[in-house]
Order: C-alpha cells, then structure tokens, then sequence
C-alpha cells in the first residue's frame, strides 16, 4: 500500500477561520444599527460619488489588493485557452444563476416588490470580491479565479443593463408584477463601477508583484513580501 501523500497544512488566522460569522455579525449590526440610527444611512450615502459608494470600495480594495498581487500573470494565458471551462462560466453566471434568482425572487417576494427587484439585482451582479477572497482562503488556483472574474467582469459591462432591462422592465411588467417600472443602468455607469471595484486593486497587486520582481527580485517578494500580504 501506498503511503499517503502528505500535504502542508495552512494555519487560518482568527479572522480567516470565522470569516463567515464576522460577516454575519457585520450584517446583523448594520441593520441594528439603522434602526438604532436611521440617520446613518443619509451619513453613508453622502460619502458616494455617483453609485459608487467609497467606503465600500475602499474596503473591497482593501480586500483584493493581497490576492491580486501573488497572482502569477504571467500564466493568465492557460485559462482563457480552456474554452469549455469559459462556456460553463458563462452558462452559470448568466444563465442558470439570474434565472434562479429571478424566480426565487418572483415566487417568495411578489407582495413586496422593492425587495423582489432588490433580489433579482442580486443575482444579476456577478460577485467579484469574495470570490478572489474566498479562493485564497482554500488555497485555490489565483490564476484561474482572476481570469475568470476578469472575464465575467467584461460580460458585466456589456450586458448588466441590458439584463436589468430584459429581467425588470420587460418581465415583471409583462408578468404584471409590478406597474411601470423602468429600472436602467448604462453601460457607462457598469464600466465606472467594475474599473474601481476590480480595476484598482488589480493594477495594485501588478505593479506591487513585478515592482518588487525588478527593485528586489523574485525571491525577495516570494519569501519576505508575499507572506506579509495577507486578508
């Protein structure tokens, strides 16, 4: 009998390891907090520049910026070869995935249509920082993750209005579960949002990885640089 092979082991932080509870926790206290304060949600909103909400971007950024930078570019190449794995991407984020949530959203939310449009949004903005954050906690392949939310990123910018026209404006009116709505996004305005959410750390984590490859070499970012960046 074969030994079994043996893996390295990653030590979770405190953080990492219950990522999930502070999360909810963060939910939790939101909520509490705008029925404590409802004044907060006036305070949050005037720190936005259009749709873009600064302190959420600054915290996804925050949250990006290390995984982006040990991602190994040079690589990126092998994910856009695999056509299959880009066609099943596609199929699930913009396919199944809006589908689903639009009719979970249409079944348990009919009575209360600002949520039931609140949902099917949901499901038609493809998740961008949690995936990468996510990956890195499960040691996943970067390479692969990056390439894919870089690709699903580009379908969001073509298509995300035309989405929203498709699934709110036209469907719920012609379903008649709503009157009169017109809900609209340019595509402007998903380019704008998906270049600061994912553009900004990207270009962070490129310049930090081969910055570092040029000032101090390859093995000083892979031993000393690499390990400080963290979630």
């Amino acid at each position: 009998m074969k030994e079994a092979e043996k893996f390295d082991k990653k030590e979770l932080s405190i953080i990492e390891k219950f990522l999930t509870l502070w999360i909810f926790l963060a939910i939790v206290g939101g909520v509490a907090l705008g029925y404590i304060y409802p004044e907060i949600a006036d305070i949050i909103g005037s720190l936005s520049i259009g749709t873009t909400s600064i302190p959420i971007a600054v915290g996804l950024i925050l949250m990006m910026y290390p995984p982006l930078a040990k991602v190994r570019y040079e690589e990126m190449g092998k994910v856009f070869s695999n056509l299959k794995l880009l066609a099943l991407s596609l199929i699930q984020n913009w396919i199944v995935g809006p589908v689903v949530m639009f009719l979970l959203a249409i079944v348990l939310l009919r009575d209360m249509p600002e949520f039931m449009i609140g949902v099917i949004l949901v499901g038609l903005a493809k998740c961008i920082a949690m995936v990468i954050v996510w990956n890195e906690l499960a040691e996943g392949d970067r390479e692969l993750a990056v390439g894919l939310v870089a690709f699903n990123a580009i379908f969001q910018i073509l298509f995300y209005a035309v989405y929203i026209y498709i699934f709110i404006t036209l469907a719920l009116n012609y379903l008649g579960l709503v009157k009169g709505v017109e809900a609209n996004v340019s595509i402007v305005e998903a380019a704008k949002t998906i270049f600061i959410y994912l553009s900004i750390p990207f270009i962070a984590g490129v310049v930090t990885r081969y910055g570092s490859f040029r000032a101090k070499g390859r093995e000083w970012f892979k031993n000393v640089l690499a390990p400080k960046l963290s979630l």
